[in-house]
């Protein structure tokens, strides 16, 4: 029982874990699994900034003349944009570091 933790650093990877085989095995890259978590990430991250500018829009209707709530849904659509712009760099910057290192992101 205690000897088979201490073992399994000699063991690959498919072996231990079964997603490991899918990944390539002993021949996985840090891109094979750095892609998906990249790109889950921008796009959950575009749909919730998505929202935010959504939200910011009705809450902007239904202020009803307001300044506090107008004031909160310009701020709420600012912060929105921001993020959503922030996604784009980030995507931006993703495909620049891919292609100087080489990875194969998207």
């Amino acid at each position: 029982m205690i000897i088979r933790p201490a073992l399994a650093a000699l063991e690959p990877l498919e072996g231990l874990y079964a997603p490991g085989k899918a990944m390539g095995g002993s021949g996985a890259t840090l891109s094979t699994l750095l892609n998906p978590l990249i790109y889950n990430f921008l796009i959950i991250s575009g749909i919730l900034a998505f929202i935010v500018i959504i939200f910011a829009g009705f809450s902007y209707i239904t202020a009803s003349g307001d300044k506090g709530k107008i004031e909160m849904s310009q701020n709420m659509l600012n912060y929105g944009i921001l993020g959503l712009i922030v996604v784009v760099l980030a995507f931006l910057i993703t495909r620049v570091i891919g292609a100087v290192f080489g990875f194969k992101f998207f």
